[in-house]
C-alpha cells in the first residue's frame, strides 16, 4: 500500500490512491488515465479529480519516492561515492528502484519532471552540495544525482549480470569511483 493510500482520510480516497498505485506500477504514468483509476476504485473520475486535482499530483503522492529513498550523505566524503552505489543496489532496495524507474519514465511530462527534480534536491543534492567543496559544489552533486539515476535506468539491462553479491560488489567499484570523481574531484 503507498504512503497516500496509508495517509487517505476516507475510504474513498484510500481505494483511489491503491488503485492509482497499482496502475501507475503496472502500466506506468503515460499508459495509466483518470478514467482507469476511477473504474478501477470504482468511483467517477470527477471524483478522483476532487480529492487529487490532477494526474500529475495523483502520481506523484502515490508513488512516494521520498519515503524510499533515502541515502545516508554523512561520514567520509572519501567513500561516499561507493556507499551511494552500494546503497542503491542494496536487495532490500529493491521497490526504490521500481518506484525510481516509474518515475523516470514519466519524466516527459512537465509536473513529473519538476517533481522529480525537486524530490532529489530535497533529498539529496542540497545536503551533498553543502558537504562538497569548491565554487561548483551544487552542480558536482546534481550530477551525482544525475548518476544515480542513469544507474537506476541501467540496472534493467545489467540486473542478471549483477545480482549475486559479487556482482553487485563488482558493479560498486565500477560505478563508485565514477561517482567519486565528482564527489571528489582530483586535480
Amino acid at each position: 500500500m503507498s504512503i497516500a493510500a496509508r495517509e487517505a482520510a476516507t475510504p474513498t480516497q484510500r481505494a483511489i490512491a491503491e488503485q492509482a498505485h497499482r496502475l501507475f506500477h503496472e502500466r506506468g504514468y503515460s499508459g495509466t488515465s483518470i478514467r482507469d483509476i476511477a473504474s478501477a476504485a470504482a468511483v467517477d473520475p470527477s471524483i478522483v479529480m476532487r480529492h487529487f486535482h490532477s494526474k500529475a499530483e495523483l502520481f506523484a503522492r502515490v508513488i512516494g519516492f521520498d519515503a524510499h529513498f533515502t541515502p545516508r550523505l554523512d561520514g567520509p566524503l572519501e567513500t561516499l561515492g561507493e556507499r551511494l552505489v552500494e546503497y542503491l543496489l542494496a536487495p532490500e532496495h529493491a521497490e526504490m528502484r521500481r518506484t525510481f524507474t516509474v518515475l523516470l519514465r514519466a519524466v516527459d511530462h512537465e509536473a513529473i519532471r519538476l517533481e522529480l527534480g525537486q524530490a532529489m534536491s530535497r533529498l539529496m543534492v542540497e545536503e551533498l552540495g553543502a558537504r562538497l567543496e569548491g565554487a561548483d559544489a551544487m552542480t558536482r552533486a546534481w550530477l551525482v544525482s544525475a548518476q544515480l539515476m542513469g544507474l537506476v535506468q541501467a540496472w534493467d539491462a545489467i540486473e542478471h549480470e549483477s545480482s549475486t553479491g559479487d556482482g553487485r560488489t563488482r558493479l560498486v567499484r565500477l560505478y563508485g569511483p565514477a561517482i567519486q570523481q565528482l564527489i571528489t574531484p582530483g586535480p
